[in-house]
């Protein structure tokens, strides 16, 4: 909508109100090859999204490439662990890629909140409920997020703290619960899942971007595969593609896993 403007004889007329693209999302690159394209150019700022896969297809590199690339275009994240202590993550991540968050978390562009270390541990104990488990979870979080104020939140994994709650509509109210502290951050977020008991798609109903990773097996061979199934406010790519891990990280190729070479 153009405004315009008269001061006794003088008319502005290059006072353009643009309420419409002022209340549209803004987008922000995950910086993982061919991703992006998947999503209908990125994730949206402020969002909560969920990647869901069995062991061994690539959820936690997932994540890892997300923050890496955020830290080095100048983002901060936070990388919250729920089983594997973070040592054993980051000794991971530069074997396999060469990724150094030793140095990033010494320049202060990524915190690692472990929640396997004692001092944190939350794991289920015969001193606390399911529900006290869940509150010290996101008391946590709140905690965490108000004093690292990240760009970035990757958790790994979130099934690890809701497997401890038996009924469906307790956890989808919990997990509910979860996501609204991470959306009241501001920041954006992946969070990684397994499939197992089910817990993934209670989890999945929530999240803003739902992408699905496996394995498929073409003749004598297996394939990384990877899909978005959903993406609140966006076009998607419809397609099934090869999710390839290499010795520098993510992508995601053009072709799909089911040819056969």
């Amino acid at each position: 909508m153009e405004r315009r403007l008269k001061f006794e004889n003088i008319e502005i007329q290059d006072v353009v109100i643009t309420m419409e693209d002022a209340r549209r999302m803004e987008r922000i690159a995950t910086g993982i090859p061919g991703y992006d394209e998947l999503l209908g150019d990125g994730f949206f700022e402020g969002s909560v999204n969920v990647v869901i896969g069995g062991s061994g297809t690539g959820k936690t590199a997932f994540g890892g490439e997300f923050i890496y690339n955020g830290a080095l275009a100048g983002k901060k994240g936070m990388i919250v662990l729920t089983s594997e202590e973070a040592n054993c993550v980051q000794r991971e991540w530069y074997t396999s890629f060469g990724w150094d968050f030793w140095e990033l978390e010494k320049e202060g562009k990524v915190v690692f909140v472990d929640v396997a270390d004692p001092d944190l541990r939350l794991q289920k104990t015969i001193e606390r409920t399911p529900d006290e488990l869940i509150k010290n979870f996101k008391k946590l979080l709140e905690t965490k997020i108000k004093d690292v104020n990240p760009d970035l939140i990757f958790i790994d994994s979130l099934e690890a703290v809701f497997l401890v709650i038996e009924s469906k509509y307790r956890l989808k109210s919990m997990v509910d619960d979860v996501f609204n502290v991470l959306r009241r951050a501001s920041a954006t977020c992946l969070v990684a899942t397994g499939t197992i008991y089910g817990v993934d798609e209670i989890i999945a109903y929530s999240a803003d971007s739902i992408t699905n990773i496996g394995m498929v097996r073409v003749g004598n061979n297996l394939q990384r595969s990877v899909h978005v199934v959903k993406h609140r406010g966006s076009a998607i790519v419809n397609q099934v593609r090869v999710l390839q891990l290499a010795d520098d990280g993510i992508s995601i190729l053009s072709q799909s896993p089911y040819l056969e070479f």
